[in-house]
């Protein structure tokens, strides 16, 4: 529905809230019946635009108003021409207008259902990177907490490992069109490089989320050093993004330290701030 339409249809549901008004100010200098019948027109008129479909509302809408014609004109009625007017016009506009309002309810109505639809979209995924986000992972992290429970017998594990593209925000402050291009190619490489099973997530921030399940050790640490290696060889023109990589291996035992998602990502994140001290450290004896 286009802007146009959208007022339109906004404007005749304005007039179907002001019209009784204007109609029952106008009756109100005719004869009471005149008035009360009015007045029961545009109830009824209401009635039926508010609550029958529209093709049934329509052919009520004709049927009546002819029989209304038929009654005020063929018929002999001692009213003069003012007053069969608003008596013949009451019913009909009223009817309309209302059904007019309810179509304006029921697409707003829609309108708000989409909008949560896609805020909630937006929020669980990503459209640049095509990817994920955290309410995923944390929706993940909860039933992998309740698997390694339930089936402590069963030898079970998760890993969980961040990357972190470092100084993003000061390139993004510059270089905000080739930030959004940098990141997208590293989601591509991610998704190149692991696992079909594994589940890939972006954070923000320039971070990036891989929960590997049950993945064997040395299985995960090629997958890693793939990663790493496709990783230093990206660049955007002149541009080669530096990152950081901590993985953080989980069994049923260490859900008393990490709890949440949160948990574990706080936990990723010191690593990544001490690896970056170590390798401060190494270049200070060097």
């Amino acid at each position: 529905m286009n802007n146009i339409s959208i007022k339109g249809l906004e404007l005749k549901a304005i007039f179907a809230l002001i019209l009784p008004s204007l109609f029952l100010g106008v009756a109100d200098n005719f004869l009471d019946n005149v008035f009360w019948g009015v007045a029961m027109l545009l109830v009824l008129g209401a009635l039926v635009g508010l609550i029958l479909p529209n093709i049934v509302s329509t052919w009520l809408i004709l049927i009546l108003t002819v029989l209304g014609i038929s009654g005020l004109t063929l018929g002999y009625v001692r009213l003069d021409i003012y007053d069969k007017a608003i008596l013949l016009l009451s019913f009909p506009i009223e009817a309309y207008l209302a059904s007019q309002l309810r179509e304006c309810i029921f697409r707003w109505s829609i309108y708000k259902k989409n909008e949560a639809s896609v805020y909630r979209y937006i929020t669980h995924y990503d459209q640049n990177v095509k990817l994920q986000t955290t309410y995923n992972a944390q929706k993940l992290y909860q039933k992998i907490s309740k698997i390694l429970r339930e089936k402590s017998y069963l030898p079970l594990w998760d890993d969980f490992t961040i990357i972190k593209w470092e100084h993003n925000q000061q390139f993004a402050q510059f270089n905000l069109e080739e930030h959004s291009q940098i990141l997208k190619q590293i989601a591509k490489v991610l998704k190149k490089s692991r696992l079909v099973d594994e589940n890939l997530y972006y954070l923000g921030n320039g971070e990036f989320l891989i929960i590997s399940n049950t993945i064997a050790p040395g299985t995960l640490m090629v997958l890693n050093d793939e990663l790493k290696a496709e990783l230093r060889a990206l660049k955007y023109e002149d541009y080669h993004p530096a990152f950081k990589m901590a993985t953080q291996h989980i069994v049923e035992e260490d859900l008393i330290l990490y709890p949440d998602l949160d948990a574990i990502l706080k936990h990723l994140k010191r690593k990544l701030e001490t690896d970056l001290v170590v390798e401060y450290l190494k270049g200070v004896e060097s």
